[in-house]
């Protein structure tokens, strides 16, 4: 797969199809757009491209209120790495760029910079100056400049329609089921391992301490988990916050992996959260948290062992 920085490369492939979003999440709605643009250049021979933009646009035009995102921009672009996607352009989003009026960023970048002959969209897309650019814009764009124009959507799983917002509804909720299901996969977090308290440690249960690069992060409590290496994932159980039983000063992310005895600190992992056992909340003494733990570990194991 190619990763481009540069519009004009686009211009060295055949028949470029782009699918144009923020693709945060990477969800069932843009898989269902990344599958349409492949499907575009089957019988044409050409490429299929995603096009996205760092950083996300609202980081740029309202940094007070842009949402937590669910990826990290690597975790994003390995995602539409293994749709199948010929290649992803990332474009460096700018002031300068968001004042482009929508048939001058069509103008200038889909055809003049990347020569594209088709477009797939989301049917909530937004594009151009104040997000004037939608869907229907896009259509008429094409219709007027001679390029292809398809909108998928919206897409539904169980009733639900697959957008970002909802699925960052879902996680902040600890509704972990509804947000695998309209993710197509568990919702994850990456980071590296850090040295921690060791607390675990000391009643028997060390833990895996991870500084977490990801944003959207489900309220504190415990999680039946999976820890993702290079080698497999491993069953664990995870406690998100802020430790009450020893008045910790941080929040912290910390899983216990099954049966497991091998130094991964300072290693870069991913943790599959799969469902919330409990909320957090804090304990007479470390044998009360101890006790409870076991139980944890139990209702942990059944919960993995269904999924």
């Amino acid at each position: 797969m190619e990763l481009v920085h540069d519009p004009e490369a686009l211009r060295a492939f055949t028949y470029p199809v782009v699918a144009l979003g923020n693709f945060d999440g990477v969800h069932a709605g843009h898989q269902a757009i990344l599958r349409t643009a492949i499907e575009r250049v089957r019988t044409s021979g050409g490429h299929a491209f995603a096009l996205t933009f760092e950083p996300n646009p609202a980081r740029v035009l309202a940094p007070d209120h842009a949402p937590r995102l669910i990826l990290t921009p690597e975790d994003k672009i390995e995602l539409l790495r293994s749709s199948g996607i010929d290649g992803v352009l990332v474009l460096e989003f700018t002031r300068e760029l968001s004042r482009l009026t929508p048939r001058d960023f069509v103008r200038e970048y889909l055809l003049g910079r990347m020569g594209v002959r088709s477009v797939v969209v989301g049917h909530s897309v937004s594009f151009g100056h104040n997000r004037a650019g939608n869907a229907d814009v896009m259509e008429e764009l094409g219709r007027e400049l001679g390029f292809e124009t398809t909108v998928v959507g919206p897409v539904k799983v169980a009733g639900i329609e697959a957008s970002s917002t909802r699925i960052r509804e879902a996680i902040a909720a600890a509704d972990l089921r509804v947000a695998a299901m309209l993710l197509g996969r568990p919702h994850f977090v990456t980071g590296p391992v850090v040295h921690g308290r060791e607390r675990g440690r000391t009643i028997g249960f060390p833990t895996a301490n991870i500084r977490s690069l990801t944003e959207s992060i489900p309220p504190d409590g415990v999680y039946a988990t999976r820890l993702v290496l290079p080698d497999g994932a491993y069953p664990s159980i995870t406690n998100i916050g802020m430790r009450p039983t020893f008045n910790e000063p941080e929040r912290t992310i910390e899983a216990h992996v099954f049966d497991f005895d091998r130094d991964i600190y300072d290693q870069t992992v991913k943790l599959e959260l799969i469902e919330r056992i409990r909320p957090e909340r804090k304990f007479e003494n470390a044998a009360a948290l101890g006790a409870q733990i076991a139980s944890d570990l139990k209702r942990a194991r059944e919960l993995l062992a269904s999924v």
